[in-house]
């Protein structure tokens, strides 16, 4: 029984003696000048000790330790306690002063790319960053991440691989941890336009024109829109519109209307063709399908001779016009109710040069706008009163 109680009270003083050896492994390593040493990320079950004849005095600092282990990462350290350190020696640098030797400084990140600020116009780009040392990279969207870290790389220096982003602005915070734990953040804004452009529609799509363009478009961070125009003969030009006074809006369907009056009167009575281009803040451009072709008109008709007689309830109006593309001449007025009334007079000329029609009137007096045009957009209004009795 003797042997037995002796046994377990050796065996017990052992264990506490192997745990005390084990708690009390402090040491002074000693490090030279701009020498850097990291922390471990992970700790292996048997501590190395520096050995403390390598310490060359007078040229770094000593640093206090618990365990030292060479084969993690090329060797890496634990710190220990200075109060058991002091009672080893007190600490001891060097005058001449050195670098901080234990890596107590977070990595430094570098994005190369994307560029801050800088506009895409393809969701895939190339992320290409660099780091002081190994790190693991992390990336947050700031605008919907929810504080959800995206991985990059792993203990990695450097990466150089395409992504996939987000169309729009993309507000981003990268991430670099070295195996001590030390962060650093580094943040970076640039925007995404993958879309092309569409211009859904140009006008005038007839004939004639006498200058009044329309552009309907379809994109989200329009930039420029031109309309090229002109002839062999005379050459071409190029209008740009305003497209923050020229073109409105519709929410519903982001569509984009935009008109436009251009000089056309160096190619009166000529034949010129016209096109549309647009470019989006990506310098994504886009044209419409095809040239029209129109004939130009920017001569209104004009009234050689015009009267009108009343017989009765009866009105009959004349009108002598030259005009080789006329379109037709129409009046509008306001009832007694203040209602709006429309009409046609006459949708061609009789003899190439009359227009001639018979209203019916009730009594009372009238304020009419008769509008005489042609298929160039041209108009010309003459205004008459009378009243029937």
């Amino acid at each position: 029984m003797k042997k037995i109680l002796i046994a377990v009270i050796f065996a017990s003083l052992l264990v506490i003696t192997l745990t005390l050896s084990f708690a009390s492994a402090e040491f002074l390593a000693c490090f030279e000048k701009g020498q850097v040493e990291n922390y471990c990320a992970s700790v292996p079950e048997t501590p190395y000790h520096h050995p403390d004849e390598t310490c060359i005095q007078n040229m770094g600092c000593e640093e206090c330790m618990w365990a030292y282990y060479p084969e993690v990462d090329g060797g890496c350290y634990v710190h220990g306690s200075w109060p058991k350190c002091n009672d080893i020696t007190p600490r001891v640098c060097s005058t001449s002063g050195g670098n901080v030797t234990i890596d107590s400084q977070p990595p430094i990140l570098t994005l190369n790319n994307p560029a801050e600020g800088a506009i895409y116009n393809s969701r895939k780009i190339l992320l290409d960053l660099e780091v002081s040392e190994s790190s693991k990279i992390y990336y947050m969207d700031l605008d919907t991440g929810r504080g959800r870290w995206m991985p990059v790389c792993y203990d990695c220096f450097e990466y150089s691989k395409e992504r996939t982003f987000a169309e729009g602005e993309n507000n981003l915070q990268f991430k670099a941890t070295d195996v001590m734990g030390l962060d650093s953040y580094t943040n970076l804004s640039f925007f995404i336009d993958s879309q092309k452009p569409r211009i859904l529609k140009t006008e005038p799509r007839g004939k004639f024109s006498n200058g009044d363009f329309y552009v309907e478009f379809k994109e989200e961070n329009p930039e420029h829109l031109y309309i090229t125009y002109g002839n062999a003969g005379k050459g071409f030009n190029i209008y740009e519109f305003n497209v923050n006074e020229e073109c409105q809006l519709d929410d519903n369907n982001g569509k984009h209307s935009c008109k436009t009056k251009i000089d056309l009167s160096n190619y009166n009575g000529e034949q010129i063709m016209y096109w549309a281009n647009l470019t989006d803040m990506a310098e994504n451009i886009v044209s419409s399908r095809k040239p029209t072709t129109i004939i130009v008109d920017t001569t209104p008709p004009y009234l050689t001779q015009f009267t009108y007689s009343i017989n009765n309830q009866y009105v009959t109006f004349k009108a002598n016009i030259a005009e080789e593309n006329f379109e037709g001449a129409s009046y509008s007025y306001k009832d007694s109710f203040n209602r709006l009334k429309l009409g046609k007079l006459c949708t061609r000329l009789m003899n190439g040069e009359v227009c001639e029609k018979k209203l019916s009137f009730r009594a009372g007096h009238y304020d009419l706008s008769i509008q005489f045009k042609d298929k160039g957009g041209n108009s010309i209004e003459e205004l008459v009163s009378f009243d029937i009795i």
